[in-house]
């Protein structure tokens, strides 16, 4: 049992960077942590990006069904919990708060911190804190007084269940928030999850209806003498196609991911009863089917890697697919051989391929090395230069990316030169005079934490806010174990290897802690394998070779806690649903409105199937 986090504890980790464990939830410290290399301001923590009552109008619109789901349940709790000094908040998966319904002296007391309708209550912009925390891994939380990495929130306590679709992504929050008292409304983050699972429940029979009525809409246009269509839910996966498509449609179009040309006919299919739109139907004609795919561009978003299953890696590849539709600036921060530079480069790649990718790496160059390879230099700038100059790789990089590796390395005096170059898009190279304009989007990376180098004076805060514009944060391996089979299986693919380790051989290798990260299991599985060859190694032998190669003790990752909140209360119900049911399967599934295969899938995972 952990000791309760103490104002201490808070103290010592912001002002020092210590963080005491034993005394701190395993989430909490893992939020501060990543709140830290965000560069949070740990002594505000208000609200500051606050939507226009347009925006805020919009915002409600695109959540509308969400929003009409969750309400009978906050009209329900407002009731429960009238004169108990508590509000009640649904929030969209962006973070911005919908809807805030309580008691008037709670509102105008969380007024006074920017908490009310409209504001984005994140992790990026005010902390940690039940709905941003909730947001960030997935899960149920209830957060506390100092637990919250801000002061602003330190008077609160919050419990916050994120609300997921069909698909299993975060489309809200549903969150209560009171004034903190200690162990003063225990019980609130089992409402709170009880809640979010009723509207989840909702949510995927709307669903379900939406696919019945899309289909008897197909069955109705087929009769009417309808050509090549097909008809997609609001998710974008085909639910019903003509009998004409596969006979018309060509390959490349083919299947729940196909991409169709921009001429290609797109309209809307309208609820019958509320007007709303539950999905679009996709048409044609054989003219339009002729345009070749290299005339279409790819906007979607691919990594160069095994992506995996992890919450912690698909949150980043969300952020990452959301910079490829624009030229922000990004900043990749992560342990070392977390796989930065793949990230950069598949972004580049996602964005524009047949532009340069330029890649540095800042921490291998003595100072003025960098700075001739960074800025160029013109023909006899300095002895042993090459007779025709070089023109460096920032103009090298001109109307592609430029990737710095290992940031945290350049010198003040190089940070300068690269501040100005930034700053004014254009670069002079050494012993030039003539500035030649550049434009390029820059991706930076470190495996330090820049905001402690900013403090120590090491790092330039004007060079930081330029950089540091849109992070992502590479988690490590031993933060994504169960991504493990598939970087395995993705490393096997690229040497043509035949995949055929046992399980036993993959859990040893996810119970390894990993210092290394992904660039230290790559290297293991060469090794095992230049050993073993074709044939599947035995426990004992990866362990042993770990421990040749490993400059550190010999370690197993900490086991993370059996089931989360979440998953508890979802196990309690299918067993209680079985012990009514006299143990029949199919009688609990259709009580708790699941189907039979993934109640099955459930039932192996909560090991209820002995």
């Amino acid at each position: 049992m952990l000791d309760q986090t103490t104002k201490g504890d808070w103290k010592r980790f912001v002002q020092e960077g210590v963080l005491d464990e034993s005394r701190i939830n395993e989430r909490i410290a893992a939020s501060w942590n990543h709140c830290k290399q965000l560069g949070v301001d740990p002594y505000n923590g208000k609200g500051n990006q606050l939507l226009s009552l347009e925006e805020l109008r919009k915002r409600r619109k695109e959540n509308s069904r969400l929003m009409k789901l969750a309400e009978p349940f906050m009209k329900k709790l407002e009731v429960m919990y009238q004169d108990s000094n508590v509000v009640l908040l649904l929030i969209d998966r962006e973070g911005y708060v919908l809807r805030m319904a309580g008691e008037k002296r709670v509102k105008a007391f969380a007024e006074d911190i920017n908490f009310r309708e409209g504001v984005q209550w994140t992790e990026e912009q005010v902390g940690t804190n039940a709905i941003g925390t909730a947001l960030a891994i997935g899960e149920s939380i209830c957060i506390k007084g100092v637990e919250h990495f801000s002061v602003a929130s330190q008077n609160w306590s919050c419990s916050a269940s994120p609300i997921k679709d069909e698909n299993g992504e975060v489309m809200g929050v549903l969150d209560i928030s009171s004034p903190y008292i200690p162990d003063y409304h225990d019980h609130l983050l089992a409402t709170v999850v009880s809640a979010a699972y009723a509207i989840e429940t909702d949510w995927k029979n709307m669903m379900k209806e939406e696919e019945l009525a899309l289909i008897n809409y197909g069955i109705k246009e087929e009769r009417e003498g309808s050509d090549s269509f097909i008809l997609y839910n609001r998710s974008n996966r085909i639910v019903y196609k003509s009998p004409a498509v596969t006979d018309h449609l060509p390959e490349q179009f083919q299947g729940d991911d196909a991409e169709f040309p921009k001429e290609i006919n797109k309209f809307p299919v309208l609820s019958g009863e509320t007007n709303d739109i539950i999905g679009h139907r996709i048409s044609w004609t054989k003219k339009q089917l002729k345009e070749p795919a290299a005339h279409r561009r790819n906007t979607s978003f691919t990594f160069q890697g095994a992506v995996g299953k992890s919450h912690a890696f698909q949150s980043v590849l969300k952020r990452a697919e959301k910079a490829v539709h624009s030229s922000v600036t990004i900043h990749i921060s992560g342990e070392t051989g977390t796989g930065k530079e793949v990230m950069a480069r598949s972004i580049h790649d996602s964005t524009n391929s047949k532009a340069p990718f330029v890649a540095v790496n800042c921490g291998a160059l003595p100072e003025n090395l960098l700075e001739s390879e960074l800025f160029g230099y013109v023909p006899g700038a300095f002895t042993d230069a090459q007779k025709g100059g070089y023109e460096g790789k920032i103009v090298q990089a001109n109307g592609g990316t430029l990737f710095l590796d290992e940031m945290g390395d350049i010198s003040l005096k190089t940070q300068v030169t690269l501040l100005r170059t930034l700053q004014e898009k254009q670069v002079v190279p050494l012993g030039g005079k003539k500035p030649i304009p550049v434009s390029f989007r820059l991706v930076t990376a470190t495996n330090k934490n820049l905001g402690e180098l900013v403090k120590n004076g090491t790092f330039r805060e004007d060079l930081y806010y330029r950089i540091y514009v849109y992070p992502l944060h590479m988690p490590a391996l031993r933060e994504r174990v169960e991504d493990i089979p598939d970087l395995i299986r993705c490393y096997f693919q690229k040497r043509n290897w035949s995949f055929r380790w046992p399980d036993e051989a993959v859990k040893t290798l996810q119970n390894y802690h990993w210092p290394g990260n992904i660039r230290e299991l790559f290297n293991v599985l060469e090794g095992v394998h230049t050993e073993s060859g074709t044939l599947a190694p035995a426990v004992t032998q990866i362990e042993s070779y770990i421990r040749k190669i490993t400059p550190f003790e010999y370690e197993e990752r900490e086991p993370a806690d059996s089931l989360s909140y979440r998953e508890q209360m979802e196990k309690d119900y299918i067993e209680k649903a079985l012990k009514q049911h006299g143990g029949r399967v199919s009688a609990a599934a259709q009580q708790l409105n699941i189907p039979r295969s993934t109640f099955y899938r459930k039932l192996k995972k909560y090991k209820l199937d002995r």
